[in-house]
Order: C-alpha cells, then sequence, then structure tokens
C-alpha cells in the first residue's frame, strides 16, 4: 500500500489540475529506453513503472504520474471524483489566462509554426519506427505463410512453434496497427490545436496593434 502522504500528495495534485484544464484526458505521453518521446490510448505495460503524462483533447497536460507506486484503483477513483466536480474557475476567466499565456509564450506567428513543425517532425519519428514495425512485421508473416502452405501441400503438418510465431505476428500486427491510428489522431490534434492557437494570436495581436494605434492618435 502507497504511505498515506504519498497519496496526499496525488491528490493535491489532481486538484491543482482542476485548475488547470478540464480532465478530458485521452492521450497518454510517455518516454521509452531511448529517450524517445511516444503517444498513445494507453501506457504499455513495460512502461507502467515510470513516470508519463496525461494529455486532455487540446495535447495539455492535466496530469503528471510521477510515483506509479499508488494503486491504479486510487487514481481512478480520484479521477472520479474530479471529473463530478465544477470547475474551479470559470470559462471567462479560463479564456483570458489562455490569451495571456498565448501572446507571452510567442512572439510572431512564425515562432507558433516552428512549434508545430518541432511536434511534428518529433512525432514523425515515432510514426517512421511504427511503420517500419509494421512493414516488417507484414514480411515475415507472408514469409511464415508461404512456409506453412508449402508443408501443406507436401502433406507435412505444420509445427505449432510455427503457427504460434503466426499468431504472435499478427497480434503484433495489430497492435503496430492501433499505433498508427492514435499518431494519426494525435497529429490531427496538434495540427487543430496549433491552428487554433494561430488564429487566436492573430485576432489578439490585431487587438493590441489596433488599440495601440488608437492610443497614438489620441496622444
Amino acid at each position: 500500500m502507497a504511505p498515506r502522504n504519498t497519496i496526499t500528495t496525488f491528490l493535491v495534485g489532481v486538484a491543482l489540475c482542476l485548475v488547470a484544464a478540464p480532465l478530458a484526458a485521452e492521450t497518454y505521453r510517455w518516454k521509452d529506453k531511448d529517450g524517445k518521446t511516444h503517444y498513445g490510448a494507453a501506457v504499455p505495460a513495460e512502461y507502467a513503472d515510470q513516470p508519463y503524462d496525461v494529455l486532455n483533447d487540446a495535447g495539455m497536460v492535466i496530469d503528471r504520474v510521477e510515483d506509479t507506486s499508488i494503486p491504479i484503483e486510487i487514481r481512478e477513483e480520484v479521477k472520479k471524483i474530479a471529473k463530478e466536480r465544477a470547475p474551479l474557475i470559470s470559462q471567462e476567466e479560463r479564456e483570458r489566462a489562455y490569451d495571456r499565456l498565448l501572446v507571452i509564450q510567442y512572439r510572431s506567428e512564425e515562432e507558433i509554426e516552428e512549434a508545430l513543425d518541432i511536434q511534428l517532425a518529433q512525432l514523425g519519428y515515432d510514426k517512421t519506427i511504427i511503420e517500419q514495425s509494421y512493414v516488417s512485421t507484414t514480411a515475415a508473416i507472408r514469409d511464415h505463410i508461404r512456409q506453412a502452405a508449402n508443408r501443406q501441400r507436401a502433406n507435412q503438418p505444420i509445427p505449432d512453434e510455427q503457427q504460434q510465431a503466426i499468431d504472435q505476428l499478427y497480434a503484433r500486427l495489430a497492435s503496430d496497427s492501433e499505433k498508427q491510428m492514435a499518431m494519426n489522431k494525435r497529429e490531427n490534434q496538434i495540427r487543430e490545436r496549433f491552428l487554433k492557437q494561430l488564429e487566436r494570436y492573430r485576432i489578439l495581436t490585431s487587438k493590441n496593434q489596433q488599440e495601440s494605434e488608437g492610443q497614438t492618435d489620441q496622444g
């Protein structure tokens, strides 16, 4: 069982997330042993014991899981309670805070476009790895099936080991396919988020420029 102070820290972290953003997570972000960042609908079992982020539909981090020793049932119960609570700040206040952060974070439209390119490049590396795995797995399946067909034509039984290998390859292929769909969804979310940021940034900077010109005219 996790220490009481650890669980308390986790609860406080979740409460802070309520202020920062709505709890509408459906994407997880984690790093592999080589330090490469990955995204998906769930954290793979082999990485479940290391820190990971939970992102909402807008790509914002709404939860950072540092201590994975906290029982999953406690995390789920806390999230359930958090979702049932009303937002601690109004939507209007949230939007004003978002606008302030946006104009502070970026100095130009070009910086927003560059940030988009960086995230897509990082995502592209992961997509390439998955695509390579999908292609190699497909080739391996075809090779095993060809061997099995040759054995059948020679009236020889297919070894259990080979059948198991084929089944495992099909499972890997299905996993790669799910990862590809998750990556495509993530890419669309990133593009949509940056497009909204760019459109909002243009509105805000245009408004600021008009106000500045108005003050100059009055002076």
